[in-house]
């Protein structure tokens, strides 16, 4: 069996061995190790190219070989694979962000991938999906690792989507139910609340014209006097001695007012 060495995968056979011998041997690899680009000569373009080709390796479902192993002959696994696709995406937003990557050849700032320490031996081989074709797709391409990607081929299969318009149609009868019970919960209190201020109108209304009709007593002069000296006499003093000579003191001014009239129709 023979082992291919090279940056993208050919249409030779899936079960022979591939490795990809640009990937760094060292467990620390730099952003622009990965890419083996060197920083004094490092160019927009070229970086571009190559992780297109390198994603073709490592992306979940885009390469026709998933046999990959490393330098020293070791079995990639699935965990290895997402792991190496990490760093790759990693050191290429980096890379491609001219302040990012300022801040990165500066301060080593966003960048803290190290190798994954120990590779299991394995012979189980895995099928090419059909979504290896597909790799033309951006949104392939940006996947962060496996469980995304197997997150985005979930979205996208025609069979999960009557769940999901089940899902779907239950959230927004919620919603909807929700809604209702709110605007009628609010259309409720606003009607109570106008009950509420009618009611204080009415009933203001009314003891007004009861003060108008001034309580269905005498409106006469003497009268309106008489009740003015009682409200006072009753907010100045509070007992009993105080109250009956107060009264008379009172009933006196509305005699000397009165007249002549006073015994006839104001004797209290």
């Amino acid at each position: 069996m023979s082992i291919r060495n090279a940056t993208t995968i050919h249409s030779s056979s899936p079960e022979d061995p591939y490795c990809h011998s640009e990937w760094p041997s060292h467990n620390n690899p730099t952003p622009y190790d990965v890419f083996n680009l060197k920083p004094s000569e490092f160019d927009t373009k070229i970086l571009r190219k190559k992780y297109f080709e390198i994603a073709k390796i490592y992306h979940p479902d885009i390469s026709l070989n998933k046999n990959l192993i490393n330098h020293k002959g070791d079995k990639l696994t699935n965990d290895h694979k997402n792991e190496r696709f990490k760093i790759l995406t990693n050191a290429y937003s980096i890379l491609k962000d001219d302040k990012k990557r300022e801040l990165y050849d500066r301060f080593k700032m966003g960048w803290n991938t190290p190798e994954p320490p120990t590779l299991r031996r394995t012979t189980q081989y895995q099928r090419p999906s059909a979504y290896a074709n597909q790799y033309h797709n951006q949104a392939y391409w940006n996947a962060s690792g496996w469980e995304d990607y197997e997150n985005l081929r979930n979205m996208n299969d025609p069979a999960l989507r009557p769940e999901k318009m089940k899902i779907l149609a239950a959230i927004i009868t919620f919603i909807i139910v929700t809604t209702t019970i709110q605007g009628w919960m609010i259309l409720n209190n606003a009607e109570k609340a106008m009950i509420q201020v009618q009611k204080i109108h009415d009933d203001t209304e009314f003891e007004l014209d009861k003060a108008y009709m001034n309580y269905g007593l005498d409106q006469s002069r003497i009268s309106r006097l008489r009740r003015f000296l009682w409200f006072r006499t009753f907010g100045l003093y509070k007992e009993k001695d105080q109250l009956d000579s107060s009264h008379k003191e009172n009933e006196a001014i509305l005699k000397k007012i009165a007249g002549d009239d006073y015994d006839e129709h104001y004797a209290v």
